[in-house]
């Protein structure tokens, strides 16, 4: 069956190649929707040539994401009929740059033809007779002799007086025709579609006020490996819309060879419900389809105010003028949000004691590397007031002029707080030590008898530094905690929620843990809030248990 269907498309192709005698026309991109993972929403139109015949052809194929291509006309009384991709054989001029190309540029004229035994036959080049399975020769008239030189011992090529630098070849170029009924004053037609190869990248500047009140600036840098725009509107999209068939092409791209396309059409059979799983939707991209004004291109870009659409946050940035290979760095928005120091403290997890016994010399060196010395993360505490997210970015933090750090800003929902991590506080001095109080032996559980090992867990503060700090503390312990004191609070956690917020540890992956940990066992987490004046020291102590057997 898809042999047929090939011949047919082939029998399309062959149709259009014969029958299509559409100029082709310019479409020009009227808005780029950009999202950040690289896919593009492009809208392309223009105004319907009463002159067009009721057929307009496009020779610039794109390569969109498969079901995301759709042809439009809008205006008047035009209907679109069809849109029908195909191939037409086209005669073309351009550089000769083979040395066979050059011969066939220049038969009739005088050459002196180099050859690779050393010899040099000078003549007229009257012709390069071809013959399908035979290698090229070319014929040279010398006095009264014709001689038939093989191109393969031909090493080098003059022509006496003028050379012809060009050729006329035949080519195959892809184009799409769409036929339409009607026009009318106002009638455009145009294309819409999703296609990878533009992308814009965020990234935030954040000036710390001594009013408590930051300064936080979003640029844009676009970077366009796609097409060219000229005057269009973009749209710059914070969310994460997902494309279900984002790694399979539309057939209309033609940018394929018949039989890469039958292979492609087995793997997608292979693929086709993995993928479809893998892939599936979560946000409805909607409203995309507004377009904006062309204005003048030496205006630069005007960026408006963001809006909401469904999950998504768009910036509109109108008057774009930006070509295929070219970055463009624009300023998206500004606005004034409060913020306030705040200090973290997160305590590596470590592995039971008997889990560590098993490890050779090199795993433990990489354990105790990856336990020695937690440091207090000094932590900005912004509250999103502004009109819309903040998005997952790279955060320039200055103050007074003077940089600070380069954090990491995480997706924030208008209304909540983001912790923008800046530097490590190393005058909050930590110390963290776990110690082993003592083990039931036999403890019967389910019919089989395990250890019970009691542990206890110490963190020593001390606050250096000459102002107060407000710090939160987060340790978290493999097994059931059994007490926290100093006002802490303590939380059971299952293995989903244990890795939700945290990568999990490297030792993690060493051993493969068995099931009865899981069944007996579990994660637990102790927070405490303290304040720390100037020069004063806590301690923080926490109590649990794990099964062992």
């Amino acid at each position: 069956m898809f042999a047929a269907a090939l011949l047919v498309s082939l029998a399309l192709c062959s149709a259009l190649s014969a029958q299509a005698t559409a100029k082709a026309s310019t479409m020009p991109v009227r808005a780029l929707t950009a999202f950040k993972d690289g896919h593009a929403f492009v809208l392309r139109d223009a105004a319907l040539d009463p002159a067009a015949g009721g057929q307009v052809a496009l020779d610039e194929l794109p390569k969109p994401v498969l079901g995301t291509f759709w042809p439009f006309v809008s205006g008047g009384d035009a209907r679109l009929r069809s849109a029908r991709a195909g191939v037409e054989d086209v005669r073309v001029t351009r550089a000769a740059v083979t040395l066979l190309e050059l011969a066939q540029a220049n038969v009739g004229k005088a050459v002196e033809l180099d050859l690779r035994d050393g010899d040099v036959l000078a003549g007229e080049l009257t012709a390069i007779p071809r013959h399908a399975g035979a290698g090229d020769v070319l014929l040279v008239k010398s006095g009264d002799r014709t001689h038939a030189v093989p191109l393969d011992r031909v090493r080098g090529l003059t022509v006496v007086g003028a050379a012809t630098a060009t050729i006329e070849v035949d080519e195959q170029r892809p184009r799409i025709v769409l036929d339409i009924e009607g026009g009318g004053d106002g009638a455009r037609v145009g294309i819409v579609y999703v296609e990878k190869g533009f992308r814009w990248i965020p990234s935030y500047r954040v000036d710390l006020g001594e009013d408590g009140q930051a300064s936080v600036r979003l640029q844009a840098t676009m970077v366009n490996d796609l097409v060219d725009l000229e005057g269009a509107t973009v749209n710059l999209v914070v969310g994460v819309p997902k494309f279900a068939f984002a790694d399979m092409v539309d057939p209309m791209s033609l940018q394929q060879q018949a039989a890469q396309v039958a292979q492609a059409a087995a793997v997608a059979q292979q693929q086709r419900f993995s993928n479809f799983l893998s892939n599936s939707i979560q946000t409805q991209v909607a409203g995309f389809n507004r377009r904006g004004g062309a204005g003048e291109t030496e205006q630069g870009p005007e960026v408006g105010e963001g809006e909401s659409t469904e999950d998504l946050f768009v910036f509109p940035v109108e008057n774009v003028t930006l070509a295929k290979g070219e970055r463009l760095v624009v300023p998206v928005a500004e606005f004034r949000v409060p913020y306030r120091d705040a200090y973290r403290l997160d305590v590596p997890m470590a592995p039971p004691m008997q889990y560590q016994q098993r490890l050779n010399d090199q795993r433990v060196l990489e354990l105790a590397k990856e336990l020695a010395a937690p440091k207090v993360a000094h932590v900005l505490r912004l509250t999103n007031t502004s009109a819309g997210p903040f998005t997952t970015a790279p955060a320039l933090v200055l103050s007074a002029g003077r940089v600070l750090a380069q954090g990491h800003m995480k997706y924030t929902p208008r209304g909540a707080a983001a912790d923008l991590e800046i530097n490590a506080a190393i005058d909050v001095v930590v110390d963290v030590e776990e110690h082993e109080t003592g083990r039931d032996e036999g403890v019967e559980l389910r019919d089989e008898r395990y250890a019970r090992i009691r542990l206890e867990g110490t963190i020593s503060l001390h606050n250096s530094k000459s102002e107060p700090v407000e710090l939160e503390v987060v340790r978290r312990v493999m097994g059931r905690i059994d007490e926290v004191g100093s006002g802490g609070q303590s939380v059971q956690l299952d293995l989903l929620r244990a890795w939700a917020d945290t990568p999990r540890p490297r030792w993690w992956g060493w051993w493969s843990w068995p099931w009865w940990w899981y069944q007996h066992n579990g994660f637990g987490e102790c927070r405490w809030e303290v304040q720390l004046a100037p020069d004063e020291r806590v301690e923080l102590q926490a109590n649990w248990h794990y099964y062992w057997r």
